[in-house]
């Protein structure tokens, strides 16, 4: 059976639609199509139903779609080069929470400017962005290290506390950030804080907002005295590419780069 073949399929189990399996294989909807009929024929079974939110899996399907993952993942790694070099690559995508993308982004690309020519896409984190790891679209991002979906690899790369930043006789402003606090507020742990008034999810006005008003930041040091409330920050990327050279490089640059920024900060 033919090697792309079970990719398409693979790429059809991940995605759930003939469209964007397409588009993460760069080829057209009527080729994933077509592949996915000569599939059903020569396994002899649907392999996937249509239905109101996507293409559902059978159960054959759930059934092989974890061993042909794993035995195409173990071909690339046979296959792939003894040398990797940065400046090979066409394009890089990062994805950064609301902080970080303003904290760290530009020495982030400094540095992979430093190595390579390829197109980089420097995006904030959002909900959205596990899923875009997972199908690969997203090379890495750095988010806080929490439960997420068992297809993701996370590596706790630095731990940090809550600060107290900015007028303390202000009001207290907090900064809403997409998938870490919309609905857990790290505050609460702090008695002695009060409900925020003011609510952005812009760190750019968040920060110019401290000169009359306070809020909390995250810190690497652990000298305030609130740090019993503690934060990790990871690293994370697809489980199956987590050793894959592209993501090994771009993980050692984005800590390195990370570590450097919040500790200037």
């Amino acid at each position: 059976m033919d090697l792309n073949a079970l990719n398409v399929f693979v790429t059809l189990y991940r995605s759930g639609s003939t469209q964007k399996a397409a588009k993460q294989l760069g080829r057209s909807q009527s080729f994933v199509s077509k592949v996915l009929a000569q599939l059903r024929e020569e396994l002899n079974d649907p392999l996937f139903v249509r239905t109101a939110n996507g293409l559902q899996p059978t159960s054959y399907a759930d059934k092989i779609a974890p061993k042909i993952h794993n035995a195409l993942e173990q071909i690339s790694l046979a296959l792939e080069p003894e040398y990797f070099d940065p400046k090979n690559l066409q394009y890089i995508s990062v994805h950064l929470g609301e902080p970080l993308a303003v904290i760290m982004g530009k020495a982030l690309i400094d540095e992979l400017r430093k190595e390579t020519d390829a197109t980089l896409e420097i995006r904030q984190w959002r909900k959205a962005s596990n899923d875009g790891l997972i199908d690969g679209s997203i090379d890495i991002g750095i988010q806080t290290l929490r439960e997420r979906p068992q297809q993701l690899y996370q590596k706790k790369i630095a731990s940090g506390y809550i600060t107290r930043v900015g007028n303390s006789s202000g009001e207290f402003v907090k900064l809403l950030v997409d998938d870490l606090n919309e609905h857990f507020e790290y505050f609460r742990e702090l008695k002695e804080i009060k409900t925020p008034t003011i609510i952005t999810d812009n760190f750019s006005l968040h920060r110019e907002l401290l000169a009359d008003h306070y809020s909390y930041n995250f810190k690497l040091n652990d000298e305030d005295q609130h740090k019993k409330v503690m934060i990790d920050l990871a690293l994370i990327c697809s489980s199956a590419r987590r050793h894959e050279a592209k993501i090994v490089w771009l993980s050692e640059i984005c800590k390195r780069v990370l570590l450097k920024s919040i500790t200037t900060e």
